[in-house]
């Protein structure tokens, strides 16, 4: 079993900075990789479509004159 600490044993955080606790960080990592994917994978598809991959369409038959 672990000892209690006292106020005297912890280190004086220092000022002007607020603790992040190490759940936070790892969320903000997961946020950020997860919007850096999307903006990827977005960027690709409107390539894909400016390429007319995904929307290449027959060309027009002409028309006889009747």
């Amino acid at each position: 079993m672990g000892r209690k600490r006292r106020d005297e044993d912890q280190l004086p955080a220092e000022d002007g900075q607020e603790h992040r606790s190490r759940r936070g960080r790892k969320l903000a990592l997961l946020v950020a990789l997860a919007a850096a994917a999307y903006v990827v994978r977005r960027n690709q598809r409107k390539a894909e479509i400016d390429e007319g991959i995904w929307h290449e369409a027959p060309s027009p038959s002409p028309a006889t004159p009747a």
